[in-house]
């Protein structure tokens, strides 16, 4: 697999890049929008060709391990029959949004490294970072819990992982953000967060086998068509 230079919010380490299992806003995406070539050159990042913003939890812990990843985009304001708001010289009107969404990963298999899609093509996508109030005394991760529908594990805090902004240019619309959970002694409870960022910019823009963010921005263009 062929990727773009990572950049490294904290301190350096090894890094495997997975992308194994993806999750699209509204469910997991259709086995026919993901690629499944062996070889060759597939893409990492949304960008160029795509307008998302890919936020994946890796699990380095050898034990489940549920992500809270929390953006924060600036959505359009409409009146209530749906007409956007403009301002007094025109220009369309937009509030913070924030959506939260759980990864929950497993300790070994393709369940280790999930990812989730959110469109920026035309609401961009300003904050991204974990915890359900971006707050480094949330809960940005739990640990140990027994998967979907069971209990939650214990608590690990966002303290030394910031969340990441548009405006400070800590990353943009294409590219792909990565919390990794990984064990760690002397801190609590074992386990250690850290984030890296793959640029869109740099990635190649030609590829021996479809591009999964090309085909599912295609794929809901087509749903918006039809609701039309």
């Amino acid at each position: 697999m062929q990727h773009p230079r990572i950049r490294q919010f904290l301190r350096p380490t090894a890094f495997v890049l997975t992308a194994l299992a993806f999750t699209g806003c509204g469910g997991f995406l259709n086995d026919a929008f993901v690629n499944t070539i062996v070889g060759g050159v597939v893409p990492v990042t949304p960008g160029p060709v795509a307008a998302f913003v890919m936020v994946r939890g890796v699990n380095r812990t050898g034990q489940n391990v549920e992500f809270i990843i929390t953006i924060e985009k600036q959505v359009l304001v409409t009146d209530e029959d749906g007409n956007f708001q403009t301002d007094d010289e025109g220009n369309f009107i937009t509030q913070p949004e924030r959506q939260t969404v759980n990864l929950t990963t497993a300790p070994n298999g393709r369940a280790t490294d999930l990812g989730i899609l959110f469109d920026c093509s035309v609401e961009p996508v300003t904050i991204v970072g974990l915890g359900e109030n971006l707050l480094p005394t949330d809960a940005a991760v739990f640990v140990g819990g027994s998967g979907p529908g069971g209990s939650t594990g214990f608590g690990v805090t966002a303290a030394n992982v910031n969340p990441l902004s548009l405006y400070d240019g800590n990353f943009n619309c294409g590219d792909t953000i990565i919390f990794e959970a990984f064990q760690a002694f002397g801190v609590p409870g074992g386990v250690a967060l850290q984030a890296f960022l793959l640029p869109g910019s740099e990635q190649p823009g030609q590829f021996s086998g479809p591009s999964t963010f090309e085909n599912y921005a295609n794929f809901l263009e087509s749903q918006v068509r039809e609701d039309e």
